[in-house]
């Protein structure tokens, strides 16, 4: 097919008079082709007086917008209107029995199909589907999938990890943000100041105002307790968090991604637990409003009122009562977490706005997200931190959720965090260092990370780049691998981190304890809809001989794909 494609890939449309303009649009060359599936002929024109050939079948019709199956081999595809021909090699591959994907560029499609059992899925690149289904046969039979799947029981309540918070647009003058080099905060323990919060559910209201003790202060970091929270907050909780964070979190999270820009000069990273983000039922945030000065001039271009003018995270109280979502371990997860979108918001936009570069463009949601997510896993804190929640609930109904979607919730956050733990697995991963189980060693994962974030690019395609293929492509091997899982029901063999002795490394059927099996399916003459680079899976079915099967879809936009494998 790539010879065929190389031959081929400066061949021209060829018109023998100009008496009428039109072109080719089905087939198209350079896409594949399989001899047991209908290939649609049609042209720009609204006009059926087209008349097809091949120069290996000979006459295929009159028409526009035509289907048929063709011989496998490669044809020169001839159309002729009127005396005025076009031309275009295409070449048709041989069905293959046990595993074949097909792009639907048109419904309804006919295709060709053994008897056997049957397993399938439906995927987008670019391109939607509406209202997919297979029409049904007398001879087709459906049965339930017997591989395990997980869910998120009803009773749990799944906080949000955090919010995403505006970056001050106004504030992004060079000369405001030089002028903190000339800010440096000394403090000691025992001391008290204030601090603006944000009201997570009226984000452009009135902060909350609190007083604030520091009440821990290492060379790496400062802890900072609301006093209206001093008594709630227990002195054993808040050390161990403490030493967690100095011991595991800041030296794996520095190594993932480096440092966060240090706004007070005071070089350390500032905690500050309150329980305003309790009331508000949020674990942490980060506020990129806090990198830019104070302004609360209203009238100004820099009006920017919530700043505390620090790298600082903000963090919910970790509370002990059983069955609550505010665990220590949970508070622990979303400090990683938090931390990771200071130094990612500092190397892939602060650092280029203070170079003088003022249109330095923020990461998108999704994937801001999900380098937090993979490195609550990569810091042992996946499992116990709640992350693997998020993961549950988007197998639940991987229809509603696109990897790439802006609309944050769980289910886009389980997505996007399963996929870049595979991409980053595929690259290499880590090792850890045998005599200090902390220290992450290299293998080809860190490296990924650090391109996507150091790149200028942002967003889907940027994945794409740093890994060295196009988006499209990994995509694929990332469903052809999770297929390969189903229909073998192979246990994934994960990676456990050394100090922790959690799970770093999420995919499908981790088995027990872990609890994540298979995406949940549906039966294939049911109705499903696809967004823009999302996937369903589908109840396997069987077949007792050779049959014709019929792909029905309201709409299709783009670049829509079924993909089976039949035994």
């Amino acid at each position: 097919m790539f010879l065929f494609f190389l031959l081929f890939s400066c061949a021209q449309e060829v018109s023998n008079n100009n008496t009428v303009n039109f072109t080719i649009t089905s087939p198209k060359q350079g896409w594949m082709y399989y001899e047991n599936t209908k290939i649609m002929m049609a042209v720009n024109l609204n006009t059926d007086n087209v008349i097809w050939s091949s120069d290996a079948a000979g006459f295929l019709g009159k028409g526009n917008h035509l289907t048929m199956f063709l011989p496998q081999g490669l044809h020169l595809i001839k159309a002729d209107i009127d005396g005025l021909s076009k031309e275009l090699p295409v070449y048709v591959s041989p069905s293959v029995d046990s595993a074949q994907t097909i792009l639907v560029n048109y419904v309804p499609m006919e295709i060709k199909m053994k008897s056997g059992n049957c397993f399938s899925y439906l995927y987008t690149h670019d391109g939607a589907v509406n209202n997919f289904k297979i029409s049904p046969i007398p001879s087709m039979q459906t049965s339930r999938s017997l591989l395990p799947t997980a869910s998120i029981s009803a009773s749990l309540i799944v906080p949000n990890r955090d919010v995403r918070l505006p970056m001050p647009e106004a504030g992004k003058s060079v000369n405001q943000i030089r002028q903190r080099s000339l800010i440096t905060n000394n403090y000691t323990v025992g001391d008290k100041r204030s601090f603006l919060v944000i009201d997570t559910e009226k984000q452009s209201g009135t902060p909350h105002n609190i007083e604030a003790e520091l009440v821990h202060q290492s060379d790496l970091l400062s802890v900072w307790v609301w006093v209206s929270d001093a008594d709630s907050l227990s002195g054993d909780v808040l050390n161990e968090c403490t030493k967690i964070v100095e011991t595991l979190i800041i030296p794996r999270v520095y190594a993932l991604w480096g440092k966060a820009a240090d706004i007070d000069n005071d070089g350390r990273i500032t905690l500050l637990f309150s329980s305003t983000l309790n009331d508000e039922n949020v674990l942490g945030f980060f506020n990129p409003a806090d990198f830019f000065m104070r302004n609360e001039d209203v009238t100004s271009k820099a009006y920017n009122p919530s700043s505390n003018e620090m790298d600082i995270i903000y963090v919910a109280i970790p509370e002990s009562t059983p069955n609550t979502s505010y665990t220590p371990a949970s508070i622990n997860a979303t400090i990683a977490h938090e931390l990771t979108h200071a130094i990612t918001f500092t190397v892939k936009t602060w650092n280029r706005i203070n170079s003088g570069n003022i249109n330095a463009e923020r990461e998108e949601l999704f994937l801001d997200e999900g380098w937090s997510h993979l490195t609550e896993n990569l810091c042992g804190l996946g499992i116990s931190g709640g992350n693997i929640n998020f993961v549950n609930r988007f197998f639940e109904n991987t229809a509603a959720y696109s990897l790439c979607g802006q609309d944050d919730s769980i289910g886009l956050r389980g997505a996007i965090t399963l996929f870049l733990s595979w991409l980053f697995w595929e690259a290499g991963g880590v090792s850890w260092d045998s005599s200090d189980p902390v220290k992450l060693i290299d293998c080809g994962g860190i490296s990924l990370l650090k391109r996507m974030v150091e790149s200028p690019n942002i967003g889907w395609e940027s994945i794409g780049k740093a890994f060295g293929m196009p988006i499209s492509q990994v995509f694929n091997e990332f469903l052809n691998e999770i297929h390969d899982f189903r229909i073998t029901n192979k246990t994934y063999n994960y990676k456990v981190d050394p100090y922790t002795n959690e799970a770093v490394d999420f995919f499908v059927n981790m088995g027990e304890p872990i609890g994540l099996g298979f995406p949940q399916t549906t039966s294939v003459f049911l109705e499903k809809s696809l967004s823009p680079w999302s996937f369903i899976f589908m109840q396997p079915f069987s077949l007792h001989y050779e049959t014709t099967l019929i792909l029905n879809a309201g709409t299709i936009t783009g670049s829509a794909f079924y993909s089976y494998f039949a035994n």
